[in-house]
């Protein structure tokens, strides 16, 4: 049987023809429906010589068309890109040319975008814009729509995937330089959906809301992807709102939500929160930042008793989660090896060669390799990265960890981001935990910043419940309490008002330090 992400569209229409497949806005598609309208999208393409292994370039918000257009290429055995709709004209520009993209499906809200990499992206040979705007498409552009109700073909296209055939290249956000293609296989694609389709308990009765993006792994291969797996059906928000999305939840159904964390305390804070019914709701999951206890006993209690927590990266999806009845009692854990996965944390020394069996001791912390059928077999046009990142049959992940005596995963920062302060190596995480448990802290985030006698010094970027709050308040909780080590205490605190976050609800500690690089003065 072959595993690939467009016969999976297929058999959930074979086995739940009539079943609720997408809804987006007020229009809803039945599972043939819908089937039907990518099959013929997928013609379309084809008539534009879309032929097998050819990328497809899909830049638009969350919406039918976007997913729609995933799936035709799925079924002509080309390959997916999507990209960040919130991308310049430049950075679009470098993933279209990196990727040797020759279709390009963007929104004509991201005309002017088009329009100023048009030129210098010569490898396009055709553009597909969807709206149904004034402005429309740029002159020798096609109108989506227009594509598909000239097409009068709606049979399966009848190319079959190979599991290790190319489905999509996930690039990732580029904040240590220019973004990587991240190679994604079916079989890849495949691991993932069933891993989350086992994790989640999911079925065919639940109703799964789309506010993360969908040109993240997140939010298609890891969310979108195992609800249609069940014949679930997916609900595409579109851009999102707190109102808006407790509205669809309140409206819908929803069973199933993932939202970053930012997004969960948003909808909670909201003044309309209490008009809106979210009790249909049987599972959120969430990652990317840490949730305190009190915030955590609130959702628990206001929004949703199950919450799972996970931790995943664009090159392996899905390792790591914190099941429900455990997100309390292991708070700040991204819990255990997913069904699918293989996790250790093995030494760190540098650019030194690690093995894989040179793990740590419990409570000691050390990088996380991963293994596993989900994991990237590498990057695209990328051999140097390629061969930095993956080594013995496992994935480096960058990622500092834990473990506790009970075998839970705890994430203690990037590599990358490790504060080294007079000879001190600090994890920014643990310093972190501590300044989420103060009363009054809402969110928080540790940086090290240039310090002329320490190197580095530890500082906290605090935005606070109460404005009463201050930063003697702060040091003073840090004297008082004994889980920490004094030089690990923040030397500085900066109040925000928000956290500068990516689209995955991860901070941007680089942009803390480049905004705050003179905080103390240069460094020597």
């Amino acid at each position: 049987m072959a595993l690939d992400v467009a016969s999976s569209l297929v058999r959930a229409t074979e086995r739940y023809p009539d079943r609720i497949a997408l809804i987006f806005k007020e229009k809803r598609w039945t599972y043939s429906d819908w089937n039907r309208r990518v099959n013929r999208l997928a013609h379309g393409l084809s008539d534009f010589t879309v032929r097998p292994h050819d990328r497809v370039a899909i830049y638009m918000e969350n919406c039918e068309e976007s997913v729609s257009t995933y799936f035709a290429v799925q079924k002509l055995g080309a390959i997916a890109v999507p990209l960040n709709f919130r991308l310049s004209a430049g950075e679009a520009e470098y993933i279209v040319r990196d990727s040797g993209a020759r279709i390009l499906v963007y929104h004509e809200n991201l005309r002017s975008e088009v329009e100023k990499m048009e030129d210098r992206c010569k490898g396009i040979q055709h553009h597909l814009c969807v709206g149904s705007g004034e402005a429309g498409p740029l002159p020798e552009h096609h109108r989506f729509e227009s594509v598909i109700e000239a097409m009068e073909r709606d049979e399966e296209p009848l190319y079959l995937n190979q599991p290790h055939d190319i489905s999509a290249l996930i690039y990732t956000s580029g904040t240590t330089g220019y973004p990587k293609g991240v190679i994604h296989t079916h079989e890849n694609d495949i691991a993932i959906a069933m891993n989350c389709v086992m994790e989640y308990s999911l079925t065919s009765a639940d109703l799964a809301l789309h506010i993360a993006p969908l040109y993240h792994v997140g939010g298609l291969q890891a969310f979108f992807l195992p609800h249609l797996f069940v014949g679930g059906a997916n609900v595409v928000l579109g851009r999102y709102d707190p109102a808006g999305t407790l509205k669809a939840i309140h409206r819908q159904g929803i069973t199933s939500l993932f939202a970053v964390p930012t997004q969960i305390i948003q909808m909670m804070d909201h003044p309309d929160f209490g008009s809106y019914d979210t009790s249909s709701l049987r599972r959120i999951t969430t990652g990317g930042a840490s949730i305190s206890a009190p915030t955590m006993q609130q959702v628990l209690d206001r929004l949703c008793p199950r919450l799972f927590n996970g931790y995943g990266m664009t090159e392996a999806s899905l390792t790591l989660i914190l099941h429900p009845e455990d997100v309390l009692a292991k708070l700040g854990s991204c819990g255990k090896s997913t069904l699918v996965s293989t996790a250790r944390i093995i030494r760190y020394e540098g650019e030194n060669e690690i093995l894989p069996h040179q793990v740590v001791e419990t409570g000691k912390v050390g990088q996380l390799i991963v293994h596993g059928p989900q994991v990237t077999p590498g990057y695209w046009n990328n051999l140097y990265a390629s061969s930095h990142r993956f080594k013995n049959g496992w994935l480096y992940t960058g990622d500092l960890f834990s473990q506790d005596e009970d075998g839970f995963y705890f994430f203690e920062g990037r590599i990358d981001d490790m504060i080294v302060s007079g000879g001190e190596n600090i994890y920014p995480r643990e310093v972190e935990n501590v300044l989420l448990s103060i009363p009054g802290v809402q969110d928080a985030a540790v940086a090290g910043l240039p310090h002329p006698q320490w190197g580095q010094a530890v500082t906290a970027f605090v935005v606070r419940e109460d404005n009463g709050l201050g930063e003697e308040d702060i040091s003073r909780f840090f004297k008082e309490n004994h889980s920490i080590a004094r030089f690990k205490r923040p030397r500085g605190v900066v109040f925000l008002n928000e956290l500068p976050r990516n689209a995955n609800g991860k901070v941007l500690r680089r942009t803390l330090v480049s905004n705050y690089s003179d905080f103390f003065g240069n460094a020597p």
